[in-house]
């Protein structure tokens, strides 16, 4: 079995086949693995020192408090390490003041450079030592310092819809406002604004942790397409979906995420699919940098030399879009202008817009309904964060999508990393009223150049024979 890719994808592998270096065993890595614990002590004190001024004073924030408790895991972990108790972030001017109200085993966590800690008294009573015979009035010493800051907005970590903004338990929220009092406790507001974006706003190591893990990925795609063979392997083998087939029926309704999703299908000739893996440079548990990316490739039928023109006119369909969208995605827009702009710019261009939404079987019949019987593409978008975030519909941050509306107002920021994922359908006279979808996917960065590429931006179809 032979597999050949565009020119430009040869090249990419070379560079990178230089900039690995050669176990003595013969396996290739990127470099020599970073210290994830050094690093992650970078990050999380770039962006206490850096990012959380900002994000509060925006959301005109005077107190953020943090509370976690021992053995309910804390979806901040990644940004805060282990912290049992409250953490209470406070605006004083000059900077942010942090304290930490903690127990007698962790403490602050991760956190540094704390100025403020309860007393072995206080910290005795968090831990859980003596509950039943615990003073109330322990507590003091928290609304104590809270009031002496007098904070007009507090924001604590609960949120009806955002999970990672919602860490505090109930029992936990209401020994809060107890501490609190009355005139305090309506000072309250959720973080998950802040939350928000704390967590999306990203620091230089950030970009490089999400770019080494792409190219990881990457690398494994490649492998992966070497070791197709037609007729033996399967979809689940390459975490795949056909798109296109000459030979096989769809075996069920179309949908605008594949034509063919059965995990155990055998790729055959006449085969055009898209195919996913994934990496992990290092591992933050729940809050580990994802992978969102499509590789595309064709197996060649008997006779044939390169991929059907048909078939290449609709991947240049989407190819082309992606120069379109990446004019229009600057720092300082929000999600909902740049989602205005971009459709402007592709109706503009001769694209039809197909408001997908995120039901595969319903988002067909639009593509149908809206193609008609035509020659122009049409497309969908949906640019959602990444990083440590995921893309599911709770992920933090910006999201360009029609089906994302509720992060209209969020502004993208330097270093907004994001999958530039959309799909371009195209109607095929090989399969009249059943037009082709082609997903196009991979996590990328926003920085004050414009959109930047850290990993390939689907340079081509690889073709396998």
């Amino acid at each position: 079995m032979r597999t050949r890719a565009l020119p430009v994808v040869s090249a990419l592998l070379i560079i990178a086949s230089l900039l690995s270096t050669v176990t003595p065993a013969g396996a290739q890595e990127l470099m020599p693995k970073p210290d994830a614990d050094a690093w992650l002590r970078l990050i999380r004190n770039d962006k206490l020192d850096l990012i959380l001024p900002q994000v509060m004073r925006e959301h005109d924030v005077d107190m953020w408090i943090h509370v976690t408790r021992a053995g309910d895991p804390d979806p901040l972990q990644y940004e805060f390490g282990t912290t049992h108790g409250y953490l209470i972030f406070t605006d004083v001017g000059d900077r942010i003041e942090r304290a930490m109200f903690g127990d007698v085993f962790y403490g602050s966590g991760a956190v540094e450079k704390i100025e403020v800690r309860a007393s072995t008294e206080l910290a005795r009573a968090i831990t859980g030592y003596d509950h039943a015979d615990v003073d109330f009035a322990v507590y003091d010493e928290i609304h104590d310092y809270i009031a002496a800051h007098d904070p007009q907005t507090v924001a604590v970590n609960f949120s009806e819809w955002l999970a990672v903004a919602d860490g505090i338990s109930h029992t936990q929220y209401e020994l809060l406002m107890r501490i609190l009092g009355p005139e305090l406790s309506q000072r309250i507001v959720s973080a998950e604004r802040v939350i928000t974006d704390f967590r999306s706003r990203r620091v230089a190591l950030e970009v490089a942790i999400q770019a080494m893990t792409l190219e990881m990925a990457r690398q494994r795609m490649v492998e992966m397409v070497e070791s197709i063979v037609p007729g033996k392997t399967t979809l689940g083998d390459i975490g795949g979906r056909i798109y296109y087939s000459a030979v096989s029926e769809r075996g069920r309704e179309p949908m605008a995420t594949s034509w063919i999703r059965d995990r155990n299908y055998v790729v055959q000739p006449g085969d055009f699919f898209a195919m996913g893996t994934g990496a992990e440079l290092f591992d933050f548990d729940f809050a580990s940098f994802g992978v969102d990316t499509k590789a595309h490739a064709y197996i060649l039928r008997e006779g044939e030399t390169e991929v059907p023109e048909s078939l290449q006119r609709a991947w240049d369909n989407g190819k082309r879009a992606q120069a379109i969208m990446r004019e229009h995605m600057r720092v300082g827009m929000t999600a909902g202008e740049a989602l205005a702009e971009i459709i402007e710019a592709m109706e503009a261009a001769g694209y039809l817009y197909t408001p997908f939404t995120d039901d595969p079987t319903d988002d067909y019949r639009m593509i149908q309904e809206v193609l008609g019987d035509g020659d122009a593409p049409g497309f969908y978008l949906d640019l959602h964060a990444m990083g440590n975030n995921g893309g599911d519909l709770v992920t933090v941050g910006p999201g360009i999508a029609p089906f994302r509306r509720d992060r209209d107002h969020l502004i993208m920021h330097p270093n907004h990393i994001f999958a530039f994922e959309y799909a371009v359908h195209t109607n095929l006279p090989e399969r009249p009223g059943y037009p082709i979808t082609i997903n196009f996917s991979n996590p990328q960065v926003l920085t004050p150049n414009g959109v930047e590429w850290i990993q390939d931006p689907n340079y081509g179809i690889f073709v396998v024979q």
